[in-house]
């Protein structure tokens, strides 16, 4: 289940061990999304609200892709349809084709939700992950952790400098 918090501004504190998929195997961008969101628990999110969630990401992807290169994507969106903010992380040992600005392949994958009126801690949150995600050495040692409590203890560590 992916965490529900409104007034965070910790990436650590918006993810748990339910909301990290340690092995998300190769696929399409499209896929890697859908996947993605179907980690969102049906008692928090239905099914039609999934779709909008995935069209809104499409949406944004159609834009300019959130493959933003060193092997990362940040797929986001904000949507009404939503009641609070989410985030769930995908981490693969293949790499993925997410069409990424520099035409690698992409193993760290951070999907971002929040409400439309969201818009500061939004904001907030894609610039942690960009300035946590811009380290090199963060990233290596983000693909190494072995599970979910890892993860999350991982993440914690940095975002506590």
């Amino acid at each position: 289940m992916a965490q529900r918090i409104s007034k965070t501004k910790r990436v650590y504190e918006l993810l748990n061990r339910k909301s990290i998929f340690m092995q998300l195997e190769k696929g399409s961008k499209e896929e890697t999304i859908m996947k993605l969101i179907s980690y969102l628990q049906e008692e928090e999110i239905d099914g039609k609200t999934k779709k909008d969630i995935f069209n809104a990401i499409m949406k944004r992807e159609f834009l300019e892709s959130t493959g933003i290169g060193n092997g990362i994507a940040i797929p986001h969106a904000r949507l009404n349809a939503i009641k609070d903010f989410y985030i769930v992380l995908g981490l693969s040992k293949d790499g993925i084709d997410f069409d990424a600005i520099d035409k690698k392949p992409v193993y760290i994958v951070f999907l971002v939700l929040s409400r439309e009126e969201d818009k500061v801690l939004y904001i907030r949150i894609l610039a942690r992950l960009a300035r946590l995600l811009h380290n090199r050495e963060f990233r290596i040692q983000l693909l190494e952790q072995k599970n979910p409590d890892d993860v999350l203890n991982f993440i914690k560590k940095y975002e506590s400098f």
